[in-house]
């Protein structure tokens, strides 16, 4: 588990959002619930089968039982419905190619977080700092970098920041689907808590050999000599658990990032205790240690892997045996 049980659950009451539009509205007014594991079992009581017997067999690739649970739950729901507003936010890089320019490479990152829950020492805001105002701060970073420069792009640049992303990517999941540009979005490179905890030595990279961005990124970051790594929690799904999968949908392909670590290392500690301790709490905050150095070496890499993308021939393609390739639409 990414975060403790006692902090899952103070958090039980937050509100939950869905868009406005129906036929956004998949699965609104459900019932979902969320177990606490040390209880898990008494979903099983009475089925001869045990929680811990069924991870074991998921974790070594084994046929899951198939059986009768003879716990119910009972649920009773009830809702209360408010309207609310929050915004994407978009900023347009135009590019120079007259048969190129209505492509667009897309640097995303999401502007919201949680918002306040039950207090903790006296602190009920989560300040969301690495999630993802990290993201927000290098979106603006790197479009800033790219305009005083005068970066003149083939294709265009679009800088991204989405709503909603902490309840479902909504925001990038209605920009994927209706964007407000014309034309086709060719890549996503989003940005989303890449955790600049330590120095960059490794770039892990979500979505690495799924298509050809993954050969764009280790070119730029082995000119800036850091390692590429791929992602080394492929079962935590991070892949599909951020705003790229709303574009990976539509047939994008898309990358995602995280400071890399080799196993057994301080950063690789310093990486698990901050999930365990400051992913989704209060104390996400500004006071937290941050490698500026490194956050300043990774937004360069990006930047230089935008521009890259967008001046390239050939629009980025999903691998031949990538999973994703079966969501590229037929043209």
């Amino acid at each position: 588990m990414e975060v403790p049980w006692a902090r899952m659950s103070a958090n039980r009451l937050q509100a939950r959002m869905s868009l406005d539009d129906p036929s956004f509205s998949e699965g609104r007014g459900s019932f979902d619930a969320t177990w606490n594991p040390a209880k898990a079992d008494e979903l099983f009581e009475g089925s001869g089968h045990t929680l811990g017997e069924i991870l074991e067999a998921a974790d070594h690739d084994r046929p899951l039982p198939h059986f009768a649970l003879t716990a119910q739950v009972r649920a009773h729901i009830s809702t209360k419905n408010e309207q609310v507003r929050s915004r994407n936010v978009a900023g347009l890089l135009p590019g120079s190619d007259p048969q190129l320019k209505n492509q667009y490479v897309i640097l995303s990152a999401h502007l919201d977080h949680l918002g306040a829950g039950e207090p903790v020492n006296g602190d009920a805001i989560f300040n969301g700092a690495m999630d993802d105002a990290s993201g927000i701060a290098s979106l603006i970073e790197i479009a800033r970098a790219l305009r005083i420069r005068n970066s003149k792009t083939k294709r265009s640049i679009l800088f991204l920041a989405v709503t909603g992303e902490e309840e479902g990517e909504l925001g990038s999941q209605y920009f994927a689907e209706r964007p407000t540009v014309r034309g086709r979005i060719v890549a996503d490179i989003n940005m989303d808590m890449f955790l600049p905890l330590f120095s960059l030595h490794y770039l892990e990279v979500q979505g690495l050999n799924e298509s050809t961005l993954g050969d764009d990124i280790r070119a730029v970051a082995a000119a800036a000599n850091v390692e590429v790594q791929a992602d080394k929690e492929p079962n935590a799904n991070r892949f599909i658990r951020s705003d790229q999968y709303s574009f990976i949908k539509m047939g994008v392909p898309a990358l995602a990032f995280k400071f890399g670590w080799i196993p057994g290392s301080p950063e690789e500690k310093t990486f698990k205790d901050w999930l365990s301790t400051r992913y989704h709490g209060v104390s996400d905050d500004a006071t937290q240690p941050v490698d500026l150095e490194g956050a300043a070496q990774f937004n360069g890499i990006l930047m230089a892997l935008l521009e890259k993308v967008a001046d390239a021939p050939q629009a980025p393609e999903w691998k031949p045996d990538s999973f994703f390739r079966r969501f590229v639409p037929v043209r």
